[in-house]
């Protein structure tokens, strides 16, 4: 399995004074890429990301939807193209003697010292030299670097090469400010839930008001990290891969607040009143999307702008358990209070899937899988031999033995899977009588199969991971000890053996994890088909040891 180190980073580069006081024109170049590099899987939430940077921008900040411009997976010469476009927009207000102010966001795959493309990179020097090259007073640059995983996965580079660390270095100029989503050795995350990073939603979040900790209307740079390092270390605290601890690093020195955002000037408002205290959880109804996730602190008001339309509110106070459901419709040019008298109780899989403030089902690493079954035998060749030899086989045609497994999967994604399993395969005893003069014994002739192989195994986890239908497939080594005894009292086991070959399995099946957190006990049941030619005989015939085969068993997971 492979871990990728990760970074975010906001930079601000600031050029060289402008000729004129007047206002600043504002340019953002916002990009999403899903896109995968080579060892990569495509993204899920990268354009979602950039589309919430440039709502957030155009409807808070300085930033007209004419002068924001969205670009989704780019290649790096379209991207480039882009800079250079913007570059040559600069430098016409230039000539006109005004001042300009540039935006530049990226959410997608990243290595060391470049961004992911698809197959192509685009190395962070180059990126650094065009940013450094665009003639505007200041640049505002955010990098989100993420690759996807499990429930909560793992954002960013190279192993060993840490992205955070190298983005704050090669893009280093004089008046930057860098913002990095973790420190030098964490991991990056981004949750289903949230649908994007963490980073970028606290970011978001904080962009629209719950940053602004002086209440002037107006979130700064330094606003702006203060409440995303909290929440983002909060929100991550509870995961798999670990905290995250957002870092800032600044050159900024006598440039005074950067600012980013002003809330106060939004048409629509939401309101959380002085006394509300808990955790709370907005989206828009009624499509159901996450737009803020935070927990609210008693003893101050705290005013979030968003548009005006339809939107629900899941608030938890002291009983986690229990939660509010706050109906909401933000209408323009009002600001609307969050009044908790006015809250129904809320459904219990709000409660259990919104409600939740940054806990996301913890995706399991190994499982312990024990399995009791039948086996439906093979009928062949080797058989009819025996038959012929005046055997008689013990059991029925269709002979049905009791069958076991036990296997040992580590999960690499929460999708696939690598098991080491052993599996108890056929048995058969053949018996015949041996009459000489008045004498009359009885000789048999029996035998035990076995395999032990690896299994790759796909797995769509369906209803949060309850339910876990899968597809597995593999092979490896059979073996079967024979015996053939005769009753003398000289010596009755007349040959004792054992036969060496290979198996081949696929199978289908579903795992059920009932646990409504985090999936550790539950069940399985499997069906099989397994080819194993293992045993010989001296005419030539190899018996199959496999069959048809079902199983039922525990599931233990961690």
């Amino acid at each position: 399995m492979r871990l990728y180190l990760s970074g975010m980073a906001l930079l601000v580069l600031v050029g060289p004074p402008a000729q004129a006081a007047s206002p600043a024109a504002s340019y953002a170049l916002i990009v999403g890429s899903n896109r995968a590099g080579p060892g990569q899987k495509p993204l899920k939430y990268a354009h979602n990301d950039a589309r919430q940077v440039r709502a957030v921008l155009t409807q808070l900040g300085s930033y007209g939807p004419e002068r924001a411009r969205l670009l989704l997976d780019p290649d790096p010469a379209s991207l480039l193209a882009a800079l250079d476009t913007l570059r040559s927009r600069i430098e016409a207000r230039n000539r006109a003697g005004e001042r300009s102010v540039v935006f530049f966001y990226y959410s997608g795959h990243a290595r060391a010292r470049a961004l992911n493309m698809g197959r192509q990179e685009l190395p962070l020097s180059e990126l650094r030299r065009r940013l450094v090259e665009l003639p505007a007073t200041v640049t505002v640059a955010i990098l989100d670097a993420c690759q996807t995983g499990a429930i909560s996965r793992v954002k960013g580079a190279e192993p060993t090469a840490d992205f955070s660390y190298n983005s704050v270095n090669d893009l280093n100029a004089a008046g930057l400010a860098v913002m990095a989503s973790s420190s030098g050795s964490e991991l990056s995350q981004e949750t289903d839930r949230l649908r994007g990073s963490y980073f970028t939603h606290n970011l978001v979040v904080g962009l629209r008001g719950a940053a602004d900790d002086d209440g002037d209307g107006g979130v700064t740079l330094s606003e702006a990290y203060r409440y995303t390092y909290n929440r983002t270390l909060v929100a991550t605290a509870s995961t798999a891969v670990g905290k995250q601890h957002v870092t800032l690093e600044t050159k900024l020195r006598g440039k005074g607040e950067m600012l980013l955002t002003r809330p106060a000037r939004a048409s629509a408002a939401l309101r959380l009143p002085a006394r509300l205290s808990g955790q709370v959880l907005v989206h828009r109804a009624p499509g159901q999307s996450v737009v803020a996730e935070l927990t609210k602190a008693p003893g101050k008001p705290l005013r979030l702008a968003f548009p005006p339309g339809g939107y629900a509110a899941i608030v938890r106070q002291r009983d986690p358990a229990r939660a509010l459901r706050c109906e909401l419709q933000l209408v323009e040019h009002r600001e609307t209070s969050l009044a908790l008298e006015r809250c129904s109780p809320a459904a219990p899989e709000e409660v259990g899937v919104k409600g939740q403030a940054a806990v996301d089902v913890r995706p399991e690493r190994w499982a312990l899988e024990l399995g009791v079954g039948g086996l439906w035998g093979r009928h062949d060749r080797y058989n009819d031999t025996l038959d012929s030899f005046g055997f008689e086989e013990q059991v029925s045609l269709f002979k049905t033995g009791a069958s076991y497994q036990i296997s040992l999967a580590h999960s690499f994604t929460p999708n696939l899977a690598l098991l080491l399993g052993w599996s108890y395969l056929d048995t058969g005893r053949y018996e015949r009588e041996i009459h000489k003069g008045d004498e009359t014994r009885q000789q048999s002739f029996s035998w035990s199969a076995h395999a032990i192989g690896l299994y790759a195994r796909w797995t769509v986890p369906l209803l949060r991971a309850l339910l876990n239908p899968y597809m597995q497939a593999g092979g490896g080594l059979g073996w079967a000890s024979t015996e053939y005894r005769d009753p003398l009292p000289a010596s009755e086991v007349l040959d004792d053996q054992l036969d060496w070959g290979y198996h081949l399995a696929v199978a289908g099946g579903m795992h059920i994890m009932p646990s409504s957190r985090w999936h550790h006990l539950g069940v399985y049941l499997q069906a099989s088909y397994i080819y194993a030619p293992i045993i010989d005989n001296l005419v030539g015939d190899t018996h199959d040891s496999g069959g048809f085969a079902a199983y039922v068993g525990v599931r233990g997971a961690l």
